[in-house]
């Protein structure tokens, strides 16, 4: 019993009285009030030296294709786009992506619309970064590019420029059409970019062609030829034309159509019964399969070579023709489904700053250095005690002699 009552009497004199703590709060109540006035004061000074910030922010709708414009989409056009400069993951994932906003967002965040940027407002002298890498971990700290629960996409910029960010801001949304133009997303533009090169392809043959039965003009000295060799030539050359043209077409729709598609088996059924007319036309009178050349094998030589010029030049003439009509539907195709980027808030240079903080800066530092100074008369009253007491004291001793390393 003796014991106890020493224990609790032991405790009571351990404790501090909170009448003690308030008398010392009093008793240092200037120098408490001479440390907060002097840490507004100073905070005060700092947050006004610091430079002014302002945000501007572009709005613009996310492009509204159609579910099969969206799975036009291909792993070519994807790899095009660089990883993101900033840890947000970039497209590596784009095939995953819930909401087809995402995909412009990324596109948005992509290494080539942050380097066109760089370009563009030379970024790398205003930040005084030494590499590229490091400008674009500066420009991504002061964009921030998200969606919203409206559905729209904001691009939010903050520099120490009121226009130079509203600039920024505004030039996303034209790197991004820019880079949606690029990149073939559609179904008609990949379409239209595979026509496009067999075109390419196509003209290139057909002067070879004009060329070469010029040249066979010029040595033979043959110009023309009867009414009827010259029609068999022509429906031959249009024939081939046709198949060559919707051998094309097949082509293009093996991108973006399945086997048992419904308009790729027509495509087929077409095609073989071009080639089946061909074979018709292209059989001379003995039935044997041969060239169309070998059944007027009575014309003089000259007037044969100058046939066979002519045909190349027909056919390559023909599948132009038909590949430019391709070209052209494909171009309407694309352009009634191309991806149309609307801005619904361009950003506007900022009248006022949005940061720093400068009165949420000088009323943290004072609250901070009112507790701190508290509590630094509390730890120091609760010293003194300890240093009164000649038991704790040791105690206290004997715990730094344990800590210490060296002994």
């Amino acid at each position: 019993m003796n014991d106890m009552t020493a224990k609790f009497t032991r405790l009571d004199e351990d404790t501090v009285d909170p009448l003690d703590l308030l008398l010392v709060v009093a008793r240092a109540k200037r120098d408490i009030l001479r440390a907060t006035v002097a840490a507004a004061i100073l905070s005060a000074a700092i947050a006004l030296l610091l430079p002014a910030v302002y945000s501007a922010k572009a709005v613009i709708l996310p492009p509204q294709e159609d579910h099969s414009g969206l799975s036009g989409m291909t792993l070519g056009a994807l790899a095009e786009l660089s990883s993101v400069g900033g840890g947000s993951g970039g497209l590596g994932g784009a095939l995953g992506l819930k909401n087809p906003a995402d995909i412009y967002i990324g596109m948005l965040k992509s290494r080539s619309v942050a380097d066109a940027l760089i370009e563009r407002f030379s970024l790398q002298t205003l930040y005084g970064t030494g590499s590229l890498a490091e400008t674009r971990e500066a420009l991504d700290k002061q964009v921030s590019i998200g969606n919203g629960a409206d559905g729209l996409i904001s691009v939010t910029v903050e520099d120490g420029d009121a226009q130079r960010a509203a600039d920024i801001a505004n030039a996303y949304v034209d790197e991004l059409e820019k880079l949606t133009r690029r990149i073939a997303i559609t179904e008609a533009a990949q379409r239209r970019l595979f026509v496009e090169r067999q075109l390419g392809l196509t003209r290139d043959k057909l002067a070879q062609a004009e060329d070469a039965l010029q040249r066979t003009q010029e040595r033979t000295g043959v110009i023309d030829l009867d009414s009827q060799g010259r029609a068999i030539i022509e429906a031959v050359a249009t024939l081939r034309a046709q198949a060559a043209a919707k051998e094309v077409q097949i082509a293009s729709m093996r991108n973006y159509a399945a086997a048992g598609n419904p308009d790729l088996i027509q495509a087929r059924q077409e095609l073989a019964g071009l080639n089946a007319q061909i074979g018709k036309l292209e059989r001379n009178d003995r039935g044997g399969e041969g060239d169309i050349m070998v059944a007027t094998g009575r014309m003089p030589e000259a007037g044969l070579e100058y046939l066979r010029k002519l045909r190349d030049m027909k056919y390559q003439q023909a599948v132009f023709e038909m590949l430019a009509k391709q070209y052209e539907n494909a171009r309407v195709d694309e352009a009634r489904n191309s991806v149309v980027i609307q801005v619904v808030d361009p950003a506007l240079a900022p009248d006022e700053e949005s940061g720093p903080r400068r009165v949420l800066i000088v009323l943290l530092a004072t609250v901070f250095t009112l507790l701190l100074s508290i509590l630094w008369l509390f730890a120091r009253l609760v010293l003194q005690r300890t240093q009164q007491d000649a038991g704790r004291h040791a105690r206290w001793h004997e715990l730094r002699e344990h800590l210490a390393w060296r002994r």
